[in-house]
């Protein structure tokens, strides 16, 4: 299912009435619960709105908190922008990452997937070329593994005091510590 919404013009109407032309021939349904929230939620009540407004906070937050690691471990990565999601160039770790033979996009993925124990997609599933070493990162994972935690993280004043959030955190920076050239010829492990 899906839903758009369309400019209040004429040519918003007019794309509209084709939509559903479309999806009519087509046999497209919106179950009635469904329909009922989308309406609801559209409508922009103050509910709803309250809850984004936290919801972005808690991610621009949390997204700073991860993109100081990132930057820390020698990555590069701009300020949070929009959304859930860090996009890190970890290309100035190169030979640190050939030596643990991560050479690609793919392998940067599964190296990363398996530490962080959460999807990090390479960047060359999102046209970028094959063998740069991008990443994205999703904030969501580092707010809990539970319904209960995550909106604790939600409503918590400062969501990085959070036990479940600064472990995660601190997970989430050795591994991308572990990465660097130093790391690498480290003999403790991380602090």
């Amino acid at each position: 299912a899906a839903v758009a919404r369309f400019p209040a013009t004429a040519a918003g109407a007019a794309l509209r009435a084709r939509t559903l032309d479309v999806l009519t021939a087509l046999g497209a349904t919106l179950a009635a619960p469904a329909a009922a929230a989308a309406s609801y939620a559209l409508g922009e009540p103050d509910p709803v709105v309250e809850r984004l407004a936290a919801a972005v906070r808690l991610h621009a937050r949390v997204a700073d908190a991860a993109r100081h690691a990132l930057l820390a471990a020698g990555a590069l990565v701009g300020p949070p922008q929009a959304g859930r999601h860090l996009y890190a160039d970890l290309g100035p770790l190169r030979s640190a990452l050939a030596a643990r033979d991560i050479r690609d996009a793919q392998d940067l993925e599964d190296h990363l997937g398996a530490r962080l124990a959460m999807p990090a997609p390479g960047g060359h599933r999102f046209g970028d070329d094959f063998d740069a070493l991008r990443v994205r990162l999703s904030t969501a994972p580092l707010l809990g593994s539970t319904q209960a935690e995550r909106q604790e993280s939600l409503t918590a004043p400062d969501p990085l005091e959070l036990p479940h959030v600064h472990r995660a955190l601190i997970t989430f920076a050795a591994a991308f510590d572990d990465l660097r050239t130093d790391a690498a010829q480290r003999t403790e492990p991380p602090h």
